[in-house]
């Protein structure tokens, strides 16, 4: 095993922001739905064929629609389209079925965005057969002990939070929450902005209010305040008086953020996997990130998925079970290998640590691959 570990001094950078997109966001959306879609064919896969077969479906667009909106409500002038694309292999026991697919992808967006009424959005899900050359891949993996990685990528995971990349994720977990929406009338599509320089905190927010429930431009600034008055709250009891909150800084005396369905796709903005939030939840500048799209991913055999996961269970071992108070793990694999024996690992660790401790606990997450596969198809992990 080609392991290296180093200690590093603890994660303090004198200035940090950290971002996180909410369910609401396109991009968010986009990652939410291809990750839900290949968790259902794993997991179909399994029960039929015994094997996670060779796909992914990684790659979706939705393309924004338009609306025509005001105080009081709108109408959609014209629909938003989702197309959810990639490769999926069938066999004599089973074939996927997009139709069906879509049927099931277009439910899940109305769960994200239950004030959506049907005529909002279009679904279409596009699925080929994979590459010659990777289903080999795959195919040889189902004789092996275990799968073969499907491609030449790296990993790399931090933990535990810093206390503004908690507050982040803290703030729009809350703000999203259906206890909060269903007090305050806003949408999903909320976005976090942090900025931190030595302790001065600044957060901003971007939150679409539901048109249908504010009927004049007062109604509309009550709402902003709130959000403004409940994320200072929850900001300043990290930080103290030195953190400030702002709310949508884009308004002025003609132009607010109204929502119908509660993301921005419906009119004005676009969406992807893998533009979004990294692992974990969260966009960091700071720390060492991948720029791989998890979501959507073959939870068997790619590795810019399963890489991500083992480094994860390694990164919380070590800090559970050793004296490390931080650890940043990177992982690499090589194509055609088996994902139990990466090309590199590297560990850093902030903290006295005994490299045998570390060295036990990596060969023995690496072991867990099934683990790893049937809590990614479990949706256990957070890949966006």
């Amino acid at each position: 095993m080609n392991l290296s570990i180093n200690q590093r001094p603890p994660y303090d950078p004198p200035v940090e922001f950290v971002e996180r997109k909410g369910i609401g966001h396109p991009d968010t959306i986009c990652d939410h739905l291809a990750e839900e879609l290949a968790r259902d064919l794993a997991a179909t896969y399994l029960a039929k064929t015994d094997r996670v077969q060779a796909f992914n479906v990684d790659k979706a667009v939705l393309a924004a629609g338009s609306i025509d909106i005001g105080f009081g409500g709108g109408v959609h002038t014209r629909p938003s389209r989702l197309v959810m694309v990639g490769k999926a292999d069938g066999t004599t026991d089973w074939q996927p079925d997009p139709e069906d697919l879509a049927i099931d992808t277009k439910r899940r967006l109305f769960e994200i965005l239950p004030e959506a009424t049907p005529e909002a959005f279009d679904v279409e899900v596009w699925l080929n057969p994979s590459s010659v050359d990777l289903a080999a891949v795959v195919a040889k993996g189902h004789q092996s002990d275990a799968p073969l990685a499907n491609d030449t990528s790296f990993a790399a995971v931090s933990l535990p939070r810093s206390p503004l990349e908690d507050a982040v994720w803290r703030l729009e977990r809350y703000l999203n929450s259906d206890a909060y929406r269903a007090d305050v009338p806003i949408g999903r599509d909320i976005k976090i902005m942090g900025a931190r320089s030595d302790a001065d905190v600044t957060v901003t927010i971007a939150v679409p209010v539901m048109a249908h429930a504010v009927a004049d431009r007062a109604a509309y600034d009550d709402v902003v305040e709130r959000v403004r008055v409940d994320g200072l709250a929850l900001v300043r009891d990290i930080f103290g008086d030195a953190a400030t909150v702002r709310v949508n800084q884009a308004d002025n005396a003609n132009a607010q953020y109204l929502t119908l369905t509660g993301t921005s796709a419906e009119a004005g903005d676009d969406g992807q996997v893998g533009r979004g939030n990294r692992f974990g939840g969260l966009i960091t500048p700071y720390r060492p990130m991948s720029l791989e799209a998890a979501a959507g991913k073959n939870p068997a055999a790619h590795v810019g998925k399963t890489y991500h996961a083992f480094s994860d269970d390694i990164a919380k071992r070590v800090i559970e079970e050793t004296g490390a108070t931080e650890a940043t793990i990177r992982m690499l694999s090589s194509i055609g290998h088996p994902v139990t024996e990466p090309q590199a690992i590297h560990v850093e660790i902030a903290g006295e640590v005994d490299d045998a401790a570390v060295t036990k606990i990596v060969g023995e997450s690496l072991e867990d691959w099934e683990g790893v596969r049937d809590r990614l198809i479990a949706g256990d992990y957070e890949l966006y």
